[in-house]
């Protein structure tokens, strides 16, 4: 899957990451596991069209979002990545790119904005931290190899 290139703070979930109709037609082969373009057109509804769902859809496999696979005569799809491995891929992209161009700035507002069950989650993360960072290395090794294996299903 390739790396994320926009985020738009005036959408919610996924969509923040993907267009309104990707994020619907994602959420729905989720959902759906191997759909066909008739499947995830029937299950968004009678506003969304046959040609332009699958013009979407093939457009998400040419982004590594979807893969396509051929059965009988026509085709079904699935998503490249389970959707927890998606979100974390997400998460790491956003998180990262935030940190390098903003430091300081983006800790502390993720800090002051944090409740108290999330903070003390954050100090038990921050001691695990310093208690044995190659343990925490190896926890974000055996993510990456949870999302590759997922890239791979």
């Amino acid at each position: 899957m390739n790396s994320i290139r926009r985020f738009d703070l005036d959408r919610q979930g996924i969509a923040r990451v993907l267009g309104d109709l990707e994020a619907d037609i994602l959420q729905t082969v989720w959902a759906l596991g191997e759909p066909t373009v008739k499947d995830v057109t029937e299950a968004l509804g009678s506003s969304a069209h046959v040609k332009t769902v699958m013009t979407v859809m093939n457009r998400m496999v040419e982004k590594g979002l979807l893969n396509r696979h051929r059965r009988g005569r026509g085709y079904v799809y699935s998503a490249t990545l389970a959707r927890e491995a998606f979100l974390e891929h997400v998460v790491d992209q956003v998180l990262t790119g935030l940190l390098t161009d903003f430091g300081g700035a983006s800790l502390a507002h993720f800090v002051s904005g944090a409740t108290e069950e999330q903070l003390a989650e954050l100090e038990q993360l921050i001691a695990k931290q310093r208690q044995d960072p190659e343990q925490t290395k190896q926890v974000r090794q055996l993510i990456a190899g949870r999302r590759m294996n997922s890239e791979k299903s």
